[in-house]
């Protein structure tokens, strides 16, 4: 199973190199590739066939949908609507899945999008709005920017009150993406060399959706999703402050923001959101184990011991706060007293016995003097302890 996951990542680099290299050529040759179309996708062809021969057919049909968004959006005839259906029909010529118009019409419209060629690109995407979120919100962003244009500027007035075509359509997009709430990021297709524009659009029109609709969460919620996704920080802080101000009684945003706030080593912000989440959740264990887990963190005694009376107070099952005395010890350097609450706890709980074998051995890399290895062991211990309490906790629900 190794090799064959090898060879599989080794294909895949293989082939975005290949993709790479006619990314080259394209640019160098636009015009060449432009006038002897046909020409161009049996060359590719030929190396994507002789260099793998064994290629799924959605990778396959993949490559060529990359392709042929490169060869629109290097060409100066992409306006000429001729041009683009004949890209299409020698795109569309080598392609083997059955459906495998799908993916070129999704090319084809991205490039028509970021043309700025609205009534063409919704002719291309609109179909597939649903299939992934960033599809569904260009779809909405193509209606949204046409309904600029449906009134005049001495309309003003008439547009403030009465929402045009265009914009009621952008309106009933987005909606049904909150409705039926698609995948994000799912499809090949969207995988770009320069994702940038998308990524414009689709931020808009989560805004524009928050404008229009202030009391549906998806936004916010799928927002978050595509900024772990795209790693992008600022944008997920402005939407954990938009949830926590309109969803404050929301417990998925409050647990969003504690996170966050860890994971930008703010520990005060973090305990603000735990003594947050107490006050409005306080029959649920889940802030106390955030308490608790912020505590391990700091491995502060005081605040750790506070924690750990409110959680046995409240009724927190008892092997979850014996695993959390273990760590705290095994965070605070006492290693033979975490030996020691380990081998307790199997002696309590052995139906948790194959738990306690894992985290012996993740105990025995805190004696190492190599400072990497005990980082890389509290990571994996605090990790591996998270998973197994908020498992449990669901459970006991």
């Amino acid at each position: 199973m190794k090799e064959e996951k090898l060879s599989d990542a080794i294909a895949y680099d293989k082939i975005h190199l290949l993709r790479k290299d006619f990314s080259g050529y394209i640019e160098r040759n636009t015009a060449k590739v432009d006038a002897n179309l046909p020409v161009f996708y049996g060359y590719v062809i030929s190396a994507l066939e002789s260099s793998f021969p064994h290629l799924p057919d959605d990778t396959y049909d993949e490559f060529i949908d990359s392709i042929t968004f490169k060869v629109l959006d290097s060409s100066a005839n992409i306006g000429d609507f001729e041009y683009v259906k004949r890209v299409m029909t020698n795109a569309l010529r080598f392609k083997k899945k059955r459906n495998a118009e799908t993916g070129t019409n999704i090319v084809v419209g991205l490039k028509l999008l970021k043309n700025g060629d609205y009534p063409h690109a919704l002719t291309f995407l609109k179909p597939y709005a649903l299939l992934d979120i960033k599809l569904g919100t260009a779809v909405a962003y193509c209606y949204y920017i046409l309904s600029l244009r449906e009134f005049k500027q001495d309309d003003a007035t008439a547009k403030a009150y009465r929402p045009g075509e265009m914009e009621l359509l952008a309106r009933e997009m987005l909606l049904s993406l909150a409705r039926k709430q698609p995948p994000i990021n799912s499809l090949k297709q969207l995988e770009l060399d320069d994702p940038a524009f998308l990524e414009k659009i689709f931020w808009q029109m989560i805004f524009t959706g928050l404008e229009w609709f202030s009391n549906e969460k998806w936004f916010v919620e799928v927002g978050l999703k595509n900024a772990a996704y795209t790693h992008d920080s600022a944008m997920r802080k402005r939407l954990l402050d938009i949830g926590a101000e309109r969803f404050y009684s929301d417990i998925h945003f409050l647990r969003e923001m504690y996170y966050f706030k860890l994971e930008n080593r703010d520990a005060a912000g973090a305990a603000g959101v735990v003594n947050q989440l107490i006050k409005q959740y306080p029959n649920n264990l889940e802030p106390i184990y955030l308490g608790l887990k912020l505590s391990l963190l700091t491995t502060k005694k005081i605040t750790y011991h506070s924690f750990r009376k409110l959680a046995a107070t409240k009724g927190m099952p008892t092997h979850i706060i014996e695993l959390c005395d273990f760590t705290f010890d095994l965070l605070s350097n006492e290693h033979k007293d975490a030996i020691t609450r380990i081998t307790d706890f199997e002696t309590d709980f052995p139906q948790f016995r194959h738990y306690s074998i894992t985290l012996r051995y993740i105990a025995n890399d805190f004696l190492s003097n190599d400072e990497i290895r005990i980082k890389k062991a509290k990571i994996t211990l605090l990790d591996s302890l998270e998973q197994f309490c908020l498992l449990e906790l669901k459970n006991k629900v």
